[in-house]
């Protein structure tokens, strides 16, 4: 019946079709509206998906970003430790410097090491001074063909002959928990704040004039036939990248 009014002349049924579009009209409408929805619904998908494509790049881009940056901030950290180091090293044109990396610490109690990545085939021999920035930091403890194991002046049985560079008194360097001192200095002598302490080269491994840092509390007791003084250091020794090993 629907064909046979679509179809028939139109002047003949005419007041037919129009009451059929009217009635028709609402559920044209709906679907119109639905379609309408529909595509939006999938056109709205189709957006999502760029969108989260556009973002999962935006996100990798970014990614890459951040390690190219962190890469550069430690290249710029790297060149500034460099900087300080060999400032020191054209300094010291007295002495032979073996430039090493830090490759390993061990610390445990009073033991305080690091291993470094040059050994003997370097020329590496035990008792040789380690040092960062100008500063004595460590001795060679063990050698080995490619690495070596430094003994730090933090380490508790690390003992550096000294010598006051101002009162002139000696003492030797001794480290543990509560920093570096100087002990076994003479009562008879006058020992100033803040002078410097340097090695004193007793015992022929470790040259004379290397700086360890100054003077920080006397400290004395009554009965007692030595007195001890406090070291700082500015080196942040437990922060150590980077060192060289000096050879005579």
């Amino acid at each position: 019946m629907l064909i046979g009014i679509l179809i028939a002349p139109s002047g003949a049924i005419k007041p037919v079709k129009n009451i059929f579009f009217i009635v028709t009209k609402p559920f044209s409408f709906t679907g119109n509206v639905l379609s309408d929805k529909v595509s939006k619904f999938f056109g709205n998908l189709s957006h999502l998906s760029t969108l989260a494509k556009e973002n999962q790049k935006l996100i990798e881009e970014n990614l890459e970003l951040q390690s190219n940056l962190s890469v550069l901030k430690e290249a710029q950290h790297e060149n500034e430790i460099l900087k300080k180091e060999l400032g020191f090293a054209n300094a010291k044109g007295d002495l032979k410097l073996i430039p090493a990396n830090i490759t390993g610490r061990s610390i445990t109690g009073f033991l305080r090491t690091i291993i470094i990545d040059r050994g003997t085939l370097d020329g590496i021999k035990d008792g040789q001074a380690v040092l960062s920035q100008g500063f004595l930091v460590g001795t060679v403890r063990s050698t080995y063909e490619n690495s070596a194991e430094v003994a730090l002046i933090t380490n508790y049985n690390s003992l550096v002959p000294v010598i006051l560079e101002d009162s002139r008194a000696t003492g030797l360097l001794r480290g543990g928990l509560k920093g570096l001192t100087v002990e076994e200095i003479p009562l008879n002598i006058e020992v100033k704040s803040s002078e410097p302490v340097v090695t004193s080269g007793l015992g022929g491994d470790i040259p004379p004039g290397i700086l360890i840092g100054q003077v920080g509390e006397i400290i004395s007791h009554e009965g007692e036939i030595f007195q001890k003084a406090t070291v700082n250091s500015p080196v942040q020794i437990y922060y150590l990248e980077f060192v060289f090993v000096a050879q005579t």
